[in-house]
C-alpha cells in the first residue's frame, strides 16, 4: 500500500509540474556521529525546505518536492542520514524522487559550533555546482537554524 501511494504521489507531481525545476532537499548528514545531534538532520531539511518554498515568491523558478514525500522515499529504501552510508545510498532515492536537482548538506560539532555546509547537485551528472554552495557556516546549537537564511542566499539562484 505505502508503494502504491508512494507512486501516485510521484506521478501526480510529475505531471501537474512540467515546465519547473523539480528539486528535493534531503535531510542534513550528521558528520560528528553523536546521536544526539540527529534530530537536526530533518531540523534543517524541514527549515530549508519551507525557506526556499517561501523564497520562490511567484512559485514559477523551481518546484520543491515536500519534505514528507522525501522522508516516505528515504524510509521505503531504508535510509538513515546518521548511516556512515547514507550519501552513496542516496541517490537511490533521488532517482525515485524523478527530480533535476538534489540539496545536501553536513553538519558537524567543533568545538562549541556546529559547521555546516550544504550544496546543489546536478542528478543527471552527480555534481555539485560550485557557484552555488553555502560553506563553513558555523552555529551554536541554539543559532543554528539561523543558517538558513543564508544557505537560501548561497544556494537559491542554482536551483533555476
Amino acid at each position: 500500500m505505502k508503494k502504491i501511494i508512494l507512486v501516485l504521489t510521484l506521478l501526480i507531481a510529475t505531471t501537474s509540474l512540467y515546465s519547473q525545476t523539480r528539486v528535493a532537499v534531503l535531510p542534513f548528514q550528521n558528520m560528528d556521529g553523536n546521536i544526539d545531534y540527529n534530530i537536526l538532520c530533518y531540523d534543517l531539511q524541514e527549515s530549508l525546505t519551507t525557506a526556499l518554498i517561501e523564497a520562490d515568491e511567484s512559485g514559477e523558478e523551481y518546484y520543491i518536492v515536500p519534505a514528507d514525500s522525501v522522508e516516505m522515499v528515504l524510509s521505503e529504501l531504508n535510509l538513515d542520514p546518521s548511516n556512515p552510508q547514507y550519501k552513496s545510498d542516496l541517490w537511490k532515492a533521488v532517482q525515485l524522487l524523478n527530480i533535476k536537482k538534489v540539496v545536501v548538506g553536513t553538519f558537524n560539532k567543533q568545538s562549541d559550533k556546529f559547521l555546516m555546509n550544504t550544496y546543489i547537485y546536478d542528478v543527471k551528472m552527480r555534481m555539485a555546482y560550485p557557484n552555488y554552495q553555502a560553506k563553513d557556516i558555523f552555529k551554536t546549537r541554539e543559532q543554528i537554524l539561523e543558517a538558513i537564511p543564508e544557505i537560501v542566499s548561497a544556494i537559491q539562484p542554482g536551483l533555476k
